[in-house]
């Protein structure tokens, strides 16, 4: 049982060890690019919100007894979030009629014809 609690609590930690370094990572090229609609901006949000929920959820703050299941909830939304910010990437791609690169070709060149069905 006391084994369980401190690779439980070891994990915990390492997570968010993990967590803030790639928010240092992407706030540093947040930084660099100065641009709010950029990759970088977006995926930074993201983790912003995973690590409050991983916060949350991890040490259990005594104002927040009343919404047990709060870091859960926010771990959700952040998932909801990172699906909407890639949709919406997607999205635009598409609109601006700009292709996305998902298509396989030959390495001898060009598009062998019957290549792609198996896919």
């Amino acid at each position: 049982m006391i084994s369980t609690q401190i690779d439980s609590s070891f994990s915990g930690g390492l997570t968010l060890i993990i967590l803030f370094l790639s928010l240092a990572i992407f706030g540093w090229l947040t930084v660099r690019s100065r641009n709010i609609r950029s990759y970088e901006f977006q995926i930074t949000v993201f983790i912003m919100v995973y690590i409050i929920g991983e916060l949350l959820e991890d040490y259990r703050i005594p104002y927040l007894s009343p919404l047990p299941y709060i870091g859960s909830q926010i771990h959700l939304v952040s998932a909801v979030l990172l699906a909407l910010i890639l949709w919406l990437r997607l999205y635009s791609v598409r609109k601006g009629g700009r292709k996305t690169i998902d298509t396989l070709e030959s390495v001898e060149g060009g598009n062998v014809e019957g290549a792609n069905e198996n896919i």
